[in-house]
């Protein structure tokens, strides 16, 4: 991390400005629109802090709430931005996994020529090019086509072949990256995957290329979409088309929209609608549901209200739940897509469908219950198909609301419903009530817990213990007054405790390593915006800060602390 500057990690989001000890500017979250600056750097502690949304972190939690990186994610771009190498796994010079690793960063090179070329391609065409008329017709901005790398395949057989020779590309890798195709026919060379299609490059969330999608511009041409067959380095099941430029959005509205095509990701985006993403298939797999959950726990899948959207959400259904997420459903009127709606009834009533979105389950349920009449064999067959679904909720409480509200809507009562849909089942020879084999592999549910192991919690410390530790890191002299005036026995809460006892080793080893502190506390704590102290006279900018004042707040604090502390040994 010490390789890379926060302060140009940043910078490219918004202005910076120096003033006084660190630099400011307006907010670059998304979720939070402002006027004037309450953004605040600090180039010597390598943290940022909001004083207004107060939001706080260092160049890891920036990279994780902007671009919705894991931490392994967010460390090998610095890594790579730095020019640093990772450490690989164990292996001989020359053996598979180097290969392996070798042939994954060539394949990524070859996609990253083909995207730069499609769209320097769109750049050149004339202004009546069909392309051109194509995008004029999608009412697509130029801003839009930049933001997803929207690029143009031109229509001569070999031109990115020829392309990639140029560029020492060798053509097996090429085609292995799904670029090129060999020619048949005894015939030697090769030509091009993709011909006169608009292009849609794929990213990863390390906003690598990994494959592509191109579209045909006239109706009459088949097939509609053509797709990057899967790649070492591209399997359709663990990517979301668009979750590279939309994670920021998602994350910080709490909320993913799933949609099913690239045009309707780029054109909800384009509308404002800008928390949103599509599959890569019919449904969402278990590694997309994973994706999701690093983001937010609340998704709405709008979907075409035909036969393939409704199959698409029944088996996206259970995915979702198994996996901890809070799914609802929005489906179009029939014949509509997400791009039609939007452009015909505008974003406003699309806003509004999705405020009134209700929960997935019951948006299957009422598919299910189209005819029905309340028979014995009617509300069997819906509670068998709502088992499976029912009894993979990670959450039981959720999984008991879910109950009451089906014994409703079949007309029963609450105990057979949760008898009918038990994890039991009962033996087909024997009558004998037989339970199912545990599930060894839960992937979905346990990043949680794992995450929260590594955590320092300050959750529920008080007050005056809270503030007296983010003034004594906030600069080495307060440091010193809580050395000099505190001390440590007063404090009670374990977080607390914790943090102030690494600070004090750090401190006495090496004061100039102290600044760093707060940017690698930041990581470590489940709110790191405790680690800021929070003025009550509200936010003020570096230069604005009364020193004298500040050195009596902490002395104000140390006293409350040390008072607290007596109570309660008294009691």
């Amino acid at each position: 991390m010490e390789a890379n500057n926060l302060v140009d990690i940043i910078s490219p989001y918004t202005q910076l400005k120096p003033t006084g000890s660190g630099l400011m500017g307006r907010c670059p979250f998304p979720d939070h629109q402002e006027k004037t600056a309450s953004f605040s750097v600090s180039e010597a502690k390598q943290v940022y802090h909001c004083f207004g949304c107060h939001k706080s972190g260092n160049l890891v939690t920036f990279l994780r709430d902007y671009h919705g990186y894991s931490f392994p994610e967010a460390i090998e771009w610095l890594a790579k931005r730095a020019s640093i190498p990772l450490p690989e796994k164990e292996f001989r010079p020359g053996g598979e996994e180097d290969k392996v690793s070798l042939k994954r960063k060539q394949l990524f090179e070859a996609n990253h020529i083909a995207m730069n070329f499609f769209v320097e391609q769109l750049k050149r065409v004339r202004a009546d090019h069909p392309v051109r008329e194509y995008i004029a017709k999608r009412g697509l901005t130029d801003e839009t086509l930049e933001v997803f790398k929207v690029g143009f395949a031109p229509k001569e057989w070999d031109a990115l072949t020829s392309h990639l020779e140029s560029k020492n590309v060798p053509m097996p890798l090429a085609e292995e990256a799904r670029l090129i195709v060999a020619r048949k026919d005894g015939k030697s060379g090769h030509f091009d995957m993709f011909r006169d299609r608009l292009m849609f490059p794929i990213l990863n969330t390390m906003s690598e290329a990994v494959a592509f999608g191109g579209r045909v511009l006239s109706p009459e041409d088949n097939p509609k979409y053509l797709n990057s067959p899967e790649t070492p380095i591209f399997e359709k099941k663990k990517v979301l088309y668009g979750l590279h430029q939309t994670a920021r959005y998602i994350r910080s509205d709490d909320l993913a929209i799933i949609v099913e095509g690239y045009m309707d990701t780029v054109s909800l985006y384009q509308a404002g609608v800008r928390n949103v993403a599509a599959v890569m298939s019919s449904s969402l797999t278990h590694e997309q549901a994973r994706l999701l959950k690093r983001m937010t726990k609340n998704v709405v899948m709008l979907l075409d209200g035909d036969a393939a959207g409704m199959d698409g959400a029944e088996r996206s259904l259970p995915i979702l739940l198994e996996g901890g997420l809070y799914p609802k459903g929005v489906f179009l009127p029939e014949g509509m897509d997400p791009d039609d709606f939007v452009k015909t009834r505008g974003v406003e009533n699309l806003q509004d469908l999705l405020s009134k979105a209700q929960d997935l389950l019951f948006v299957v349920l009422d598919r299910w219950m189209v005819g029905y009449r309340g028979g014995p064999a009617e509300k069997l067959k819906i509670a068998d198909k709502l088992k499976p679904i029912l009894n993979g909720i990670a959450d039981p409480r959720l999984r008991e609301l879910y109950l009451q509200e089906a014994s409703q809507r079949l007309g029963v009562q609450m105990q057979w419903m949760r008898q009918a849909v038990e994890k039991t089942s009962v033996d087909p020879i024997w009558g004998a009530s037989v339970s199912p084999k545990k599930e060894v592999d839960k992937p979905l549910t346990r990043t949680d817990s794992e995450e929260k192991s590594f955590q320092v919690v300050l959750k529920g410390a008080p007050m005056a213990e809270l503030t007296a530790m983010a003034l004594a890191l906030k600069s080495r002299a307060n440091f010193e007054v809580f050395s000099r005036e505190g001390k440590r026995e007063w404090f009670i809460h374990p977080g607390v405790v914790q943090i102030l006892n690494e600070a004090t080793e750090v401190y006495g080893q090496d004061p100039n390593r102290f600044d760093k502190l707060t940017s690698l506390f930041v990581s470590t704590v489940d709110q790191p915006g405790l680690l800021f102290p929070r003025d009550p006279g509200g936010p003020k900018a570096p230069e604005e800060v009364d020193v004298e004042l500040e050195t009596q707040w902490l002395r104000d604090a140390l006293k409350r602390v040390r008072e607290m502390n007596l109570r309660e040994q008294l009691q």
